[in-house]
């Protein structure tokens, strides 16, 4: 059993182990057996001990004096040739016997002195000494019987078909003999005179069965399969219930990991299941408290200059000016809050409808960027576009696409160091992981703020900011929209650290 432990530590599927302990347990129990026969040979339980004269014994109460008496009493009939071979095969057959644990097999045969055939239960021919059996074949020849064939002697036998059966058979001599065949069949060849000059050749084979041993064979086997396989079933059983638990503790709970096959691979894909929930909940709690947050910071403020606009709380028409101007700017920061925010559950949780149709690259981003020259003038920011000779075609969703355009040219302006470059490049036709990459967009800018490579997975997360204090400029669901639009398309959206300058990157494939 330590060789079918090993198979834990093998990186093979499961199909592959259940053979590898199928062989194993094959070899196992071949061996087992072997053994036990070696030593259990000649035992009563599996092949039954008689001494020779109980074996003569047996053979004549059961085959030899019935049968002589029978062709006795009707020695008239049997010489003459077949008269009695009907009767003969139904009242001695050829399986003579068959047990549990030995089969007995009768060859029946009635000659005269000339060595002519004349009754027989099997299909036996006789050929004299040296002769040739019917087809060619020699049955033995003289040189090759020990002692030498006497005169007059003769052969009885069958061609090598599905029963063979060769009795050596000399001048006429009454007597039994009995041979062995390895300790596990006997056989006994009686000659006796009948009456009208015939004789009868009887012989009696009992091979003892192997059915004993073929049992303790299935049983071993089906021991060492199952001791084999008992530990994967286990696995099983802990797979269903690690499922209820992970249920029953809020996925806090992990399944322990056995074995390297598909079982092992199925309780890994739990645990990770597991963790996304466990994750996903995480972000779904910092969701609503973000968006509380968000939400609840404007509306205060608006609440707070309502009153003291109703209570005409100011010294002047100006001030009373200044506080509408801040109820506008606070509306509007709360309406854009709940457009991000009705716009990123639509996209997330809403089947999109995609509006795609084969627009020109080149001439999208110039109407895009051309739209942000106030902000790249303000910001003193010189943007760069650099776009390829020909045209780049993609079937997009015009839309959408801008919308992302719009998104990550806000936040490079907003985000950006002045007198820097935004640079928007512009590739195709890139090959990457086998797959055909047609449109790659880049965005290279220089941040205001260091951004650090731990830090560049976190920018697409919903309601990230990296100054938790700025408030009026978004709930932070800019990229996590632009993102979650570029998968719409079957693409995605990433960022890239080189230097000091962070690239957002696009690619659709």
């Amino acid at each position: 059993m330590l060789v079918i432990k090993w198979t834990k530590k093998l990186k093979t599927g499961l199909v592959g182990e259940l053979v590898l302990i199928f062989i194993l347990s094959l070899a196992a129990t071949l061996a087992a057996v072997s053994l036990t026969a070696h030593f259990l040979k000649g035992s009563a339980l599996f092949y039954p001990v008689q001494t020779d004269a109980e074996r003569i014994m047996n053979y004549r109460e059961k085959v030899g004096n019935p049968l002589a008496a029978w062709l006795d009493a009707r020695a008239g009939e049997a010489a003459i040739p077949h008269q009695l071979e009907q009767e003969l095969r139904e009242k001695f057959p050829l399986d003579y016997s068959k047990g549990f644990r030995a089969a007995e097999e009768i060859v029946v045969s009635v000659v005269n002195v000339q060595g002519e055939l004349l009754q027989a239960n099997s299909h036996v021919v006789i050929v004299r000494s040296g002769e040739t059996l019917p087809g060619g074949k020699a049955l033995r020849s003289t040189a090759d019987v020990s002692p030498a064939l006497e005169a007059g002697s003769f052969v009885i036998g069958n061609p090598e078909e599905e029963q063979v059966y060769n009795i050596l058979f000399f001048t006429p001599k009454e007597g039994i003999d009995i041979s062995y065949n390895n300790s596990s069949g006997t056989k006994m060849q009686e000659t006796r005179k009948l009456g009208n000059g015939l004789y009868l050749v009887a012989a009696s084979t009992i091979t003892y069965t192997e059915n004993p041993v073929s049992l303790l064979g299935i049983v071993v086997f089906l021991l060492f399969f199952y001791l084999g396989v008992r530990g994967r079933i286990r696995y099983m059983r802990t797979l269903e219930r690690g499922t209820h638990t992970l249920y029953a503790t809020e996925f806090q709970a992990r399944i322990p990991l056995k074995y390297n096959n598909e079982l092992t691979t199925m309780a890994a894909a739990l645990n990770d299941m597991a963790e996304q929930i466990v994750t996903s909940r995480s972000k779904e709690k910092d969701f609503l408290l973000n968006i509380s947050h968000d939400l609840r910071t404007p509306l205060t403020s608006i609440m707070g200059f309502l009153s003291l606009l109703k209570e005409k709380s100011y010294d002047s028409e100006p001030e009373r000016e200044r506080y509408i101007e801040v109820l506008e700017e606070r509306t509007g920061y709360l309406k854009k809050l709940l457009d991000e925010f009705f716009e990123i559950s639509q996209l997330k949780w809403k089947p999109t409808v995609m509006n795609k149709s084969r627009v020109n690259m080149q001439e999208l981003l110039r109407q895009v960027v051309d739209g942000y020259h106030p902000q790249s003038r303000d910001r003193q920011i010189d943007t760069v576009l650099l776009l390829p000779d020909q045209s780049v075609h993609v079937e997009i969703d015009a839309d959408l696409f801008v919308r992302v355009l719009e998104n990550l040219l806000s936040n490079a302006f907003k985000y950006s160091r002045a007198d820097t470059e935004l640079i928007i490049r512009l590739r195709e036709s890139v090959v990457e992981s086998r797959r055909q990459c047609p449109v790659r967009l880049e965005l290279w800018s220089t941040p205001a703020q260091t951004v650090e490579g731990g830090e560049l997975h976190r920018l697409f997360d919903r309601f990230y900011k990296r100054d938790s204090s700025r408030t009026g400029e978004g709930a932070g669901l800019g990229l996590s929209i632009a993102a979650e639009i570029i998968r719409l398309h079957g693409g995605r959206l990433e960022a890239q650290i080189e230097g000091e300058r962070l690239g957002m990157i696009i690619e659709l494939f």
